[in-house]
């Protein structure tokens, strides 16, 4: 049974450098950090070597191997957990001054001081999401085995090594107070703090001010033998030994962790920015599988502006042009606003017509019928190719053809019309990601939405089965609609030069795409727009294996053979009401 990461993400591939990867990563451990704190809190990557939370912001290292990827989980988790239930204001006022009053701990021990207050602290915060979040364990136990469960450690711990009452071997033996190797009668005192930080203690703690009472309890027992210690050999002069001071290094380690900071792989804030542009609340990234167990994962967005608009881009009279076919389109299609009615009379049954009521003593036919006839509801996702060869007329045409239809769906009852946008990006690393990005619904949008066309821009490849498959799992089941149809517009070929999925591949995905989408009753309408010069044989046959009989060829200046299309679909889609 997968466990951790490897249960919610595919660790086959790992590419700290890839905005992709890194982002996948950030969205699954801001999802734990809120579902545990019960609130958004930020969770972004490091942009300095040295990171830790700062009461509101939980920093992860960009470092992330299959070996480590639970790790970097648990450790957010615990600071997230910080951020939840650790009194940081209290803390800065106990610092300086107040503890040394309060608690009458003179300057020089302070740091250590501290270091024992942030030991309790974690073990408190530790035991509340131990307890109450069952399902996170698995995470602090990868990262407690990493930090403080190890061969180092556990052999050590028996030997006779740090057994000179210092800080810095109280530390070692308290820090690692709970690791089955420990023995409690290797410093004076040990047993004696062992006796105070029993999980019935901790259980106990309910308050950052309560860690703070126990580390002055702690404190208080060790210092006495610090103090003996030091009179006799002197503060400054104790000596370690070699294996001591490799000791010592592993336990600065701990102190780092107990005291959040942490070295963690810092990203550039070019890298930072890009990770961040794809976890906004309005994109996604999803894992299709291709073939041989290959993935691909897809950018799925609502913010379409990020990836397709320019302000260098200026179609306004395509879009003018657009609204106008719609004016004209819409006016051969108001007919489908009203309700068509027939009478039928001299019925046997049906309602009594009272003209005719005489004749009861010699005719029964008194009666008529009335059937009703209404428009069916259509539903029309249109999913636009804008890859880098969508350029000039063809580029044109098309925002035409989709401005066109939208403009009468808003302005008809029982016609709907999505439109998606589709190509690459390359995240300025090289690398060619699937781009979905949905830009208008007639549903919530209004017709002004449409405006914003004028600004379309092409973008990078053609990620064409990957794309419709998911447009295929979001569009409405026909049960809620009386037709749904999907409207594919392109001037090429699968492809985003992924070795995964290459242009074989990308056919037969489609192919299967497609087949899948057409088992769920929806209707195919796909076009292949095109030069006179570029319709060559080999696109032609490859169009046609992915699409069948729904493969439709045109000019890109007879793209109006689309429009006519819908208008004969949509005035001979009637369905009996009556």
């Amino acid at each position: 049974m997968k466990k951790g990461a490897a249960y919610w993400m595919d660790l086959k591939y790992f590419d700290d450098e890839d905005p992709i990867f890194l982002a996948q990563i950030q969205k699954g451990i801001t999802n734990f950090v809120n579902i545990l704190c019960g609130k958004t809190i930020p969770v972004e990557y490091a942009l300095t070597g040295d990171s830790m939370t700062d009461g509101k912001t939980v920093y992860i290292s960009a470092n992330i191997k299959e070996d480590s990827i639970d790790q970097i989980v648990g450790l957010a988790l615990h600071e997230a957990s910080h951020v939840l239930l650790t009194d940081f204001g209290f803390l800065n006022q106990e610092r300086g001054k107040l503890l040394e009053v309060k608690y009458d701990v003179p300057y020089e021990d302070l740091s250590n001081v501290f270091t024992l207050i942030n030991f309790v602290e974690d073990k408190r915060i530790d035991n509340f999401v131990y307890s109450t979040a069952p399902g996170y364990q698995f995470y602090y136990e990868e990262l407690y085995r990493t930090s403080f469960y190890n061969k180092i450690v556990d052999k050590n711990l028996l030997s006779d090594n740090f057994t000179k009452p210092t800080w810095d071997a109280y530390f070692f033996r308290i820090i690692n107070l709970f690791n089955r190797n420990s023995d409690y009668d290797k410093l004076p005192g040990l047993r004696e703090v062992r006796d105070l930080i029993t999980f019935k203690r901790i259980n106990t703690l309910k308050s950052t001010r309560d860690s703070v009472e126990l580390a002055i309890e702690i404190y208080n027992i060790i210092k006495v033998f610090i103090e003996e210690e030091e009179e006799e050999v002197g503060r400054e002069k104790y000596e370690y030994s070699n294996q001591e001071n490799k000791i010592k290094e592993h336990v600065e380690h701990q102190k780092a962790f107990i005291n959040s900071v942490y070295r963690k792989k810092r990203v550039s804030t070019k890298l930072k920015n890009q990770v961040n542009k794809l976890i906004n609340n309005k994109t996604k990234i999803k894992e299709f599988e291709i073939n041989n167990n290959a993935t691909i994962p897809l950018i799925i967005t609502q913010n379409w502006e990020e990836y397709f608009k320019s302000p260098l881009s200026r179609h306004d009279k395509t879009v003018a042009q657009g609204l106008a076919n719609g004016k004209k389109l819409l006016s051969k299609l108001k007919v489908r606003n009203s309700t068509k009615k027939d009478i039928f009379p001299n019925q046997k049954k049906g309602k009594l017509d009272h003209s005719k009521v005489y004749k009861a003593t010699f005719d029964d036919n008194l009666f008529y019928r009335v059937e009703k006839e209404d428009f069916k509801n259509t539903f029309i996702h249109i999913s636009l190719d804008l890859s880098g060869s969508m350029r000039g007329d063809k580029l044109s045409q098309t925002i035409q053809t989709a401005v066109s239809i939208a403009y009468a769906a808003c302005n008809l009852k029982s016609f709907d019309v999505e439109i998606s946008l589709r190509g690459t990006s390359d995240l300025n690393n090289g690398i060619n990601h699937p781009l979905l990005a949905y830009f208008f619904d007639s549903r919530k949008d209004s017709v002004k939405k449409l405006n914003q066309l004028k600004y379309l821009t092409i973008r990078g490849m053609t990620p064409e089965g990957i794309c419709l498959e998911e447009i295929g799992k979001r569009l409405p089941l026909v049960n809620h609609y009386n037709e749904v149809y999907l409207l594919n517009i392109s001037d090429g070929l699968p492809n985003i030069h992924n070795n995964s999925y290459n242009l074989t591949t990308a056919v037969n995905h489609t192919k299967k795409v497609i087949k899948g989408i057409r088992a769920n009753k929806v209707g195919i309408l796909s076009y292949y727009i095109h030069d006179t010069w570029d319709r060559s044989q080999k696109s032609k046959e490859a169009f046609t294996k992915m699409y069948g009989k729904d493969a439709k060829f045109i000019d890109v200046n007879n793209t109006s053979m689309i429009a006519k299309t819908i208008n004969n679909l949509l005035l001979n889609s009637t369905l009996k009401v009556s």
